[in-house]
C-alpha cells in the first residue's frame, strides 16, 4: 500500500510541475498576442489617421531664400500617400512672389502655379511620386526678392 501512495506522490508532483510549466507558459503566450494586438491597433489608427489626411510632415520651416529678378529657389522632395501640399509664403519682399508645383505620377502629370503676393498659402494636391518640385520665385523684371518659406505635406 505504501508504493502505491508513493507513485500516486510521483504522479501528483509531475502533475503539479506540469500544470506550473503550462500555466507559465500560457501567460507568456497571452502576453505576446496582447502585445501583438496592440501593435495592430496602432497601425489600425495610423492607416485611419492617412486616410482621413491627419497626419502631416513640414519639409521646409520658416526657411528665408533669396533669389535675383525672375528667378526661383526650389526643393525636390517624394510623398508616399496621396494628400496635399500647402505652401505658406510668410513674407515677402515682392507683390510679384509665385509657388509652382510640378510632378508626375500614375500617368497624371501636374504643373501649377499661383501668385501669392507678400504673403499667402498655395494648397496643391499631389499623388504618391518620387520627384515633387517645388519652386517659389519672383515675376521681377529688376530686381530680386526675399521670402520666408514653410512647406507641409498632408497625408
Amino acid at each position: 500500500m505504501s508504493e502505491k501512495k508513493v507513485v500516486s506522490r510521483r504522479v501528483a508532483i509531475a502533475l503539479g510541475i506540469i500544470c506550473v510549466v503550462l500555466a507559465t507558459s500560457l501567460g507568456g503566450i497571452a502576453f505576446s498576442l496582447n502585445s501583438q494586438i496592440t501593435s495592430l491597433q496602432k497601425q489600425v489608427n495610423d492607416l485611419k489617421d492617412i486616410i482621413a489626411l491627419e497626419k502631416y510632415e513640414i519639409w521646409a520651416d520658416h526657411e528665408t531664400l533669396s533669389q535675383p529678378a525672375r528667378s526661383y529657389a526650389y526643393w525636390t522632395f517624394s510623398a508616399s500617400y496621396a494628400g496635399y501640399l500647402t505652401v505658406t509664403v510668410h513674407t515677402s519682399t515682392t507683390d510679384n512672389t509665385y509657388v509652382r508645383v510640378i510632378w508626375s505620377s500614375y500617368g497624371v502629370d501636374y504643373d501649377h502655379s499661383i501668385i501669392v503676393g507678400r504673403s499667402g498659402i498655395a494648397v496643391f494636391p499631389i499623388l504618391p511620386c518620387s520627384n515633387i518640385e517645388i519652386r517659389v520665385g519672383n515675376t521681377n523684371l529688376l530686381s530680386g526678392a526675399t521670402e520666408t518659406v514653410t512647406i507641409t505635406y498632408y497625408y
